[in-house]
């Protein structure tokens, strides 16, 4: 940090006209704010050469991959604040109809359903130098992160576990639909949910494409903490001994904790800012 502190002390940036007259760089109060590119660029890929798998997130984006929003506040025109955030929460709701049990006829049927929910949540925040050569703008700084994400999924079954159905029919894939008499199902499970924390420099460099519009790329070094708890599973069957179907606990028996530097394929941005 020191060492960035004082490079930053003798950063430049020219401003540039367009043949418009307009100030193609930013200035002293002003606000930027953009969004990860890879995605648009996959699907640019995708339209000139007629294919559907083209994925820059393996190699530009964070590895907790996903569309992050950028903003900055600029102290001047060599110095801003900038900050990030990715949010993501997904829900996911499967039915699949299975036959009813203790009836004959094959095509009065119950709904089993299952419910997955993620959610994901990183925040960052820094100090950004520039310095410029016409419309190039080199980048670089320090910021923090922090974020944290759970999931998890619940089961319910149309035909129940009792004393007169122990062996109940139930969804034993719900992407393909098969189903089967079961002496023990799934209830619940909860992911191991994570917490991270960190703190990384960055490099890179802008090209306004046109006034007050940049496309830019990245790359991060950094250190990070990484604690995740006990997953747990909840698993139901029929106790022969009370009479009555019961619910057993599985706790992972322990937990993960991670701390590195790391500067692999998934440390760095291609990054689109419009700033006013």
């Amino acid at each position: 940090m020191a060492v960035l502190f004082a490079a930053g002390a003798n950063a430049q940036v020219e401003q540039v006209t367009s043949k418009n007259g307009l100030d193609v760089m930013p200035e002293a109060g002003q606000f930027a704010i953009g969004f990860d590119a890879a995605p648009f660029l996959g699907y640019v890929g995708d339209f000139f050469n007629n294919t559907s798998n083209n994925n820059l997130s393996a190699t530009y984006v964070d590895n907790n991959s996903g569309l992050q929003l950028y903003g900055k506040y600029f102290l001047s025109e060599s110095q801003a604040i900038r900050g990030r955030l990715r949010l993501n929460q997904n829900t996911v709701q499967q039915v699949n109809r299975v036959m009813t049990d203790g009836q004959n006829q094959t095509n009065i049927e119950v709904e089993d359903e299952l419910v997955s929910n993620t959610f994901t949540v990183e925040l960052g925040g820094g100090l950004e130098w520039r310095r410029s050569k016409g419309r190039i703008v080199g980048v670089y700084g320090a910021e923090a992160n922090i974020g944290m994400s759970t999931s998890g999924s619940t089961y319910t079954y149309g035909n129940e576990m009792s004393v007169d159905n122990q062996l109940p029919t139930t969804t034993t894939n719900f992407n393909s639909g098969a189903s089967s008499r079961q002496a023990d199902r799934m209830v619940s499970a909860r992911g191991a949910n994570s917490f991270s924390i960190g703190a990384r420099g960055f490099a890179g460099v802008e090209y306004f494409v046109a006034p007050q519009i940049s496309l830019g790329a990245e790359f991060y070094l950094g250190i990070a903490y990484r604690g995740t708890n006990r997953s747990q599973v909840v698993t139901e069957e029929f106790n022969p001994v009370t009479q009555e179907a019961v619910e057993i606990t599985d706790v992972d028996a322990g937990t993960l904790t991670e701390f590195g530097i790391n500067t692999a394929d998934y440390g760095g941005a291609i990054n689109l800012m419009f700033h006013f």
